[in-house]
């Protein structure tokens, strides 16, 4: 991580929490940010043009209706709805405050503009409060995920919807009905049977999507230390096998990532010299799982081993909280790096090596613990940034351009120079 230079920094009034950093993914693969801190305040983050055509970091307060003053915010999640357009729908949940225990409040607010647009507005978008959802239960981790619906050999149905865990140790499921443009609780065992009876709270769930959309992979942890994964075949609405295992301590975070990166080939690349895209049946999916307290776990190939196979990830410290996870090839080796977030104000990132497993690769100190990463293209040129939620504020790290443009040279000599030997008449 030491090619990644401070690009820009901004204070929050007040601390946020594991679940309050958002991204924006737009159509023209560019992201904003949307960060909340537990006193009613949301910030919205993007980097614009200014006349010279330079990137001008801007950070701006959104004012959300049906946030009352006095509320805290606990969690906040975005979605695009269109693959073509900026059809933007933002959750946020939050707690009202007060002194009797008994009339304790909390909301699910849904944001959403009316119409599909290609032009981002988020003040139209902060304004339009599409349902005011109270609930029975205090809100966990609130995201997002793909309710699809199969009808013999094909999809029917696919949509976005809210997934959102409680203090009531389940997990709700939110779908919007089309008629009227509002979000309704639906059945979460009919469609989500991986969900049934968690042992306690879901601290942080994933779901991940393979096989043309045929089955899905799911995981979660919980405040227990309790830990589900679930391989689910849609079209026969089966579970086809159901790992679990208990670490007797929080569980902060869990992740599933594909082992091979999946790159989508540029378009200016002419037909003749693409190259077909497989979709494995069986991708190698690895889990990674994070303790508070414990070492990280790293568990490969889940579809053929389930929870069996697996290693755990070195300690920095003993006294560390580890707090988020984040997925990232950082190096351009094309090889993934798991980044931990701690309380120890560091992030640490590991690799792996196939002669001694996963070690400790680098670390980078910040000025506060860290609650979120992300790592995700921002400033719109291709190359993703590492944007970092500590408990004071937002900090965005940038590539070195210098280190950008080197690596790519040796990628395109790679691809351009033959290599001499294998053209030699002796062989």
């Amino acid at each position: 991580m030491d090619k990644l230079h401070n690009a820009h920094y901004f204070s929050l009034s007040s601390q946020g929490n594991i679940y309050t950093l958002a991204n924006l993914p737009l159509v023209n693969n560019t992201n904003k940010l949307l960060v909340a801190s537990l006193r009613r305040e949301v910030l919205f983050f993007e980097y614009v043009e200014n006349y010279l055509g330079a990137l001008i970091p801007c950070t701006k307060e959104v004012s959300f209706t049906y946030l009352p003053n006095g509320a805290e915010i606990i969690s906040i999640d975005a979605f695009n709805k269109s693959e073509n357009t900026n059809e933007f729908v933002i959750g946020i949940t939050i707690i009202k405050n007060s002194t009797d225990l008994h009339t304790l409040e909390t909301f699910l607010n849904i944001y959403s503009g009316w119409e599909e647009s290609k032009e981002f507005n988020m003040e139209s978008l902060s304004q339009n409060c599409l349902n005011n959802i109270e609930l029975r239960y205090i809100p966990y981790h609130l995201t997002h995920t793909y309710l699809i619906t199969w009808s013999d050999d094909e999809i029917i149905s696919k949509e976005m919807v809210f997934a959102l865990s409680g203090s009531d140790s389940k997990v709700h499921i939110y779908q919007e009905n089309k008629t009227n443009h509002t979000y309704k609780e639906i059945d979460a065992m009919e469609y989500f049977p991986e969900f049934v009876k968690p042992s306690s709270v879901v601290v942080w769930m994933d779901i991940y999507y393979y096989n043309n959309y045929l089955e899905r992979v799911t995981v979660f942890g919980c405040e227990c230390g309790y830990v589900r994964l679930c391989r689910y075949n849609l079209k026969l609405s089966k579970i086809m096998f159901n790992f679990s295992t208990n670490f007797n301590n929080t569980i902060s975070n869990v992740r599933i990532y594909l082992e091979e990166q999946k790159l989508k080939q540029p378009d200016c690349i002419k037909e003749e010299y693409k190259e077909t895209t497989l979709e494995y049946i069986n991708p190698i999916l690895n889990v990674v799982v994070t303790n508070t307290l414990l070492p990280p776990v790293h568990f490969r190939d889940v579809l053929q081993f389930g929870l069996g196979r697996y290693d755990c990830l070195p300690r920095l410290d003993l006294t560390s909280v580890f707090s988020s996870t984040e997925i990232a090839d950082i190096n351009f080796d094309g090889v993934h790096e798991i980044l931990i977030g701690t309380s120890n104000h560091e992030v640490i990132a590991y690799e792996f090596d196939k002669s001694h497993g996963w070690y400790i690769s680098d670390v980078r100190h910040f000025a506060s613990p860290i609650l979120g990463l992300k790592y995700v293209d921002i400033t719109g040129d291709g190359v993703k940034e590492l944007v970092v939620l500590t408990m004071k504020g937002i900090i965005i790290l940038q590539h070195d351009h210098k280190s950008i443009t080197e690596t790519l040279e040796e990628k395109l000599k790679i691809l351009t120079i033959p290599n001499i030997k294998s053209l030699s008449i002796e062989n």
